[in-house]
């Protein structure tokens, strides 16, 4: 059911055979897909990518995920066909992992699957089809959580190398934010997992879990460092920053869907009153045109901290996924402009927005532990 849920819901791609050409897909995953096959196929590393500006080293460019590996698709398929292909198995890999971290914590199935295809189809990941970048990564993410939780409650050798490999999954991606941010919340579950043993071995086994994951990522990782030191990367001012952040007003979607969006020009709110609800410059200037998750999902998920009120974890959770929100609000909050100023390494990363399907997850896995509390 998994492996056929992602072309059920993009039945146009499969059956038509059409393709994803939204935005940046466009612009960059198909011309830098297209180049990485020609030099791969003629047996040369592709080091310099000549066609931006004057040119720049195509492995040092994060977002040109040279070494993801669905970048093997574009060898053996046509370019159109391999991106569908790459697009769908983003969908596979966050409805499995999703599903798995569910099982891993004994949610019923019924409700890991109701947490998978929550996760796997909202909004953001289905929205973002239009930057390959974000959507390879976030995809990643409960498959690197669940490899971790496995590894930290019962360290082995293949489970590290399992927790490393799909650690430097989610850089190979492309989003360098994504990869800080998914480390950064290894060390979270080794912090509150009941499992994972004393603090002594909490630390020995997430320090083996993250430098595993840096090591098997470093051919990315390195190239892409040398690369930003040689520049300025990111954003160069707060304002910047925070250009496209989320606006207050469409925290409703998270349970009505985007109810300011322009479906086939039938909006009923005309476009300058959505101008000036949305401080970016209206609903056409957002990161990401959905933040959907739903209601049930929503409601599941306070149900699970209604029913965990007792256990201190599940306000740490809680609390982390409220910081979350806070960042995602941008310049309608001070939060992301504290960070900003007090963490010098977050300034390189900008736009709010991006770290909507954070959010999105721990709404996802919310839902699945309030499914198990309800049956309980």
């Amino acid at each position: 059911l998994l492996v056929l849920l992602p072309a059920g819901f993009f039945f146009r791609a499969v059956a038509s055979g059409g393709v994803f050409i939204a935005g940046d897909t466009l612009r960059v995953f198909y011309p830098t897909r297209a180049f990485w096959a020609a030099r791969v196929s003629a047996l040369e590393l592709p080091e310099w990518f000549p066609y931006d500006g004057f040119g720049q080293s195509f492995v040092g460019a994060i977002n040109a995920g040279a070494f993801h590996p669905t970048s093997l698709l574009h060898l053996v398929l046509p370019l159109g066909a391999a991106g569908t292909v790459t697009f769908l198995s983003c969908y596979l890999l966050a409805l499995v992992g999703t599903y798995a971290l569910m099982r891993e914590y004994r949610v019923p199935r019924a409700g890991a699957l109701f947490s998978a295809i929550t996760f796997a189809f909202c909004g953001y990941l289905v929205a973002i089809t239009n930057n390959s970048t974000y959507l390879l990564s976030a995809s990643a993410v409960p498959a690197t959580l669940w490899a971790a939780v496995r590894f930290l409650r019962a360290p082995s050798v293949g489970r590290l190398a399992a927790g490393g490999a799909l650690l430097a999954l989610v850089a190979a991606g492309g989003d360098a934010q994504g990869f800080a941010m998914v480390n950064g919340f290894v060390v979270l579950v080794a912090c509150v997992e009941p499992a994972a043993g004393t603090w002594r071995r909490r630390v020995v086994t997430c320090a083996l879990l993250v430098a595993t994951g840096g090591l098997l990522a470093a051919p990315q990782l390195l190239p892409a460092a040398a690369l930003a030191g040689s520049g300025e990367p990111g954003a160069r001012s707060l304002a910047e920053a925070q250009r496209f952040a989320l606006a207050p007003l469409r925290l409703w979607e998270l349970f009505m869907g985007p109810f300011l969006a322009d479906v086939e020009g039938m909006r009923g709110i005309p476009e300058e009153v959505v101008r000036n609800l949305v401080p970016s410059g209206g609903f056409g200037r957002v990161w990401v045109d959905s933040v959907y998750v739903g209601t049930p999902a929503c409601v599941l998920a306070l149900a699970a901290l209604i029913t965990s009120a007792r256990q201190p974890r599940a306000w740490v959770l809680a609390g982390v996924w409220l910081l979350l929100l806070a960042l995602c609000l941008g310049n309608a909050l001070p939060v992301y402009g504290w960070v900003y100023q007090l963490l010098p390494p977050w300034r390189p990363f900008r736009y709010p927005e991006k770290l909507v399907p954070w959010v999105s997850l721990g709404l996802a896995l919310g839902a699945g532990w309030g499914w198990r509390a309800c049956l309980e």
